[in-house]
């Protein structure tokens, strides 16, 4: 599966104004057309951690994937961060600039491809945030859900396919997938390094 920066380089265009163009809608029957979440797994686990520091954002989604991942992984990964030590606090570091980095970059690409904005209904929810990689963690959900928008925006008006949009969808989810499984080991699975031991 082809990451997105592997498609063609676009020349750099100015952009134009966008102003008087009408924003496209998408019709919903109940708000979001998400299943509310009414409770996050690892509640309990983030109510026992004493936070490095203690912080709440709220984080806008109108993705499925955002949904299950806040609904299911954030608190889990947000306990495991505010815990970690030694060469785990390297991985996780890693794991989040590179996913953040690839996040943004993939953001401005799709940027560079002009298309009105799609008013998508959405959800907000608030999060503790446990330490500042925590708060990166949230920052990649909030580019993920924007790059969510903004590839539909992009194939709804042919800028980009069905399969691009596909692609940067299931790559993006991926890297986000990653940073769970880099917060499942123990700390003392970890070298100084960053490098996980060799089984």
């Amino acid at each position: 599966m082809a990451a997105v920066l592997d498609f063609p380089p676009e020349p750099e265009r100015q952009p134009q104004g966008t102003a008087g163009r009408p924003a496209l809608s998408v019709p919903s029957a109940s708000g979001s057309g998400l299943k509310p979440i009414e409770r996050l797994t690892s509640d309990g686990r983030i109510e026992r951690i004493n936070p490095e520091i203690d912080a709440k954002t709220v984080l806008r989604y109108s993705s499925q994937f955002a949904r299950n991942y806040i609904r299911s992984d954030y608190n889990f990964c947000a306990s495991k961060i505010a815990v970690a030590r030694g060469g785990k606090v390297k991985a996780l570091e890693k794991a989040l600039r590179d996913t953040a980095n690839w996040l943004g970059k993939t953001d401005e690409w799709l940027a560079r491809h002009e298309a009105r904005r799609l008013e998508m209904p959405h959800e907000l929810i608030e999060l503790t945030i446990t330490r500042p990689l925590a708060g990166l963690l949230v920052r990649c959900l909030t580019q993920y859900d924007r790059i969510f928008v903004r590839s539909t925006e992009r194939m709804i008006e042919r800028k980009i396919t069905d399969q691009d949009r596909a692609n940067i969808l299931a790559n993006a989810e991926r890297r986000l997938k990653h940073i769970v499984q880099v917060c499942m080991p123990d700390n003392d699975q970890y070298d100084f390094d960053g490098q996980r031991h060799e089984s």
